[in-house]
């Protein structure tokens, strides 16, 4: 009896050990390309290799949120199909350089990370007690909606040149400097910063900028007060 419970105490640290640092990657994944990969980007260059790079990134940050947030192998065949299509659109557009294709990349790229966000917000929210690996969920869920924003903002411009308007001179879509311009605008918006150097000019960019800002006033609000209120719980019942 004593060797079953010894294994499977350590059965479950493993799997919690595991578990954290997959979530811990991700988050860490997540921050270098938000913070680090848009000043790369913009003082090397877009060169095929920089643009290579770029997409390998997000294929990390994708990966590990399959890995990461995905328990059941059918959910992982689904999403990891389509975040290996959306690679490959993607790749395939470095090298055949045909217009429509970036669009199909986006777009998948964007089905994939809003997937991932609704599993991360399920993880944060379940039972059970309020641990390191739900708080880093909730952490992932929240730059995943930058990202997905971000995505957003893309397709927005793919489908409608002129929809954002800029201080100054902004590169082409295909350039991946342009992506990051646009994720610095989703974080701007999400943490209503409004710099005011870039500002959405056609109704579905103003609608979609709304819509993030809102996200960004109610996500923390909501979701932390439902952490501290399960972490209360949690205390009340181990004192009782």
């Amino acid at each position: 009896m004593m060797e079953v419970k010894k294994e499977n105490i350590l059965g479950y640290l493993t799997e919690s050990w595991s578990e954290e640092r997959k979530l811990t990657g991700l988050v860490i994944a997540l921050m270098f390309h938000t913070v680090v990969g848009y000043p790369l980007v913009s003082v090397i260059g877009s060169s095929v290799a920089i643009q290579l790079t770029n997409n390998l990134v997000l294929f990390a940050v994708l990966l590990l949120g399959l890995y990461a947030l995905t328990q059941n192998n059918i959910t992982r065949i689904v999403l990891g199909g389509i975040i290996l299509i959306a690679i490959s659109v993607r790749l395939a557009r470095l090298v055949f350089g045909a217009h429509w294709l970036p669009g199909w990349g986006i777009l998948l790229s964007l089905v994939a990370t809003i997937a991932f966000v609704s599993i991360a917000l399920r993880y944060a929210y379940k039972e059970g007690p309020v641990t390191s690996q739900r708080i880093q969920a909730a952490v992932a869920a929240y730059l995943l909606i930058v990202l997905a924003f971000a995505l957003g903002y893309m397709l927005i411009s793919f489908f409608i040149p002129g929809a954002f308007g800029f201080a100054e001179k902004a590169p082409n879509i295909d350039d991946p400097r342009f992506e990051y311009i646009l994720h610095y605008f989703s974080i701007s918006t999400i943490t209503t910063l409004g710099y005011g150097d870039i500002v959405p000019v056609h109704p579905f960019a103003r609608t979609l900028a709304t819509v993030e800002a809102l996200v960004g006033q109610l996500f923390p609000a909501i979701l932390l007060a439902r952490l501290v209120s399960l972490s209360v719980v949690d205390r009340e019942g181990t004192h009782k």
